[in-house]
């Protein structure tokens, strides 16, 4: 779920993300056609359970998406095997360079979270026995819709970024159903330290108001024995 390549883009990884997309949606829509089936067996109850999970995947993957950006802005190291160059470097690399992500095309923009929600989507339709269970039924479409929020969070978080999106998109960002400019600018505004959702931004004022990121940095910091100027934050300096 980084926010832009900054490593090494190569070919074969290209490669793998021009697989992984079709195949993230070729398994999601599966995974949301066993969801229907199972609760087109249950019409007086399909009522909540489609409004419901909808709603909570959406809400999921926003706080997800800032979960995410908040570990990968505040922890670890550049230079750590594997998540260092592929997780942490393009994170910190975005707050130097905000625009880069408005110049990947749509592999580069979205192909690692295809990679990143494949084995979940597959684990999902393998498992659940949407068919037989109104339970089952429910998470198969709370989490085919969940996937599709994270893989969309890149797409959603580059139009934040774009000077002049097409109108369409701008309809979205001012009805707030993705992520708005206005309100990611609070997150690219000194010290770079709240508004970290990136999906839709829904749960940006909870998550500040209740001053979460803050209380879970100190929580990682004290468990982990790591101090905060141990962080690598190149995009502060």
């Amino acid at each position: 779920m980084g926010e832009g390549k900054g490593y090494d883009y190569s070919t074969s990884h290209r490669m793998l993300e021009c697989v992984g997309i079709p195949a993230l949606g070729v398994l999601t829509g599966l995974l949301a056609h066993e969801a229907a089936q199972g609760l087109r067996q249950r019409p007086e109850e399909a009522w909540w359970a489609v409004p419901t999970a909808l709603f909570l995947a959406y809400l999921v993957a926003d706080f997800v998406s800032g979960l995410v950006h908040f570990l990968g802005d505040n922890f670890g190291s550049e230079t750590m095997p594997i998540l260092g160059e592929a997780f942490i470097r393009p994170f910190r690399e975005h707050h130097v360079d905000p625009l880069a992500i408005t110049r990947h095309d749509f592999i580069e923009t979205n192909g690692n979270n295809s990679l990143i929600c494949l084995p979940a989507v597959a684990a999902a339709y393998t498992l659940l026995p949407a068919r037989g269970e109104l339970w089952a039924a429910w998470a198969a479409l709370f989490v085919a819709s969940f996937m599709l929020g994270i893989f969309l969070t890149n797409q959603f978080h580059k139009w934040a970024h774009l000077e002049a999106p097409p109108g369409w998109v701008q309809l979205l960002q001012r009805s707030r159903l993705i992520l708005s400019p206005e309100q990611h600018d609070v997150h690219h505004t000194p010290p770079f330290d709240t508004y970290y959702c990136i999906t839709t931004g829904w749960m940006n004022p909870v998550l500040h108001l209740t001053g979460f990121f803050p209380r879970l940095e100190a929580v990682l910091r004290w468990v982990f024995r790591c101090p905060k100027e141990s962080a690598t934050r190149e995009m502060r300096t």
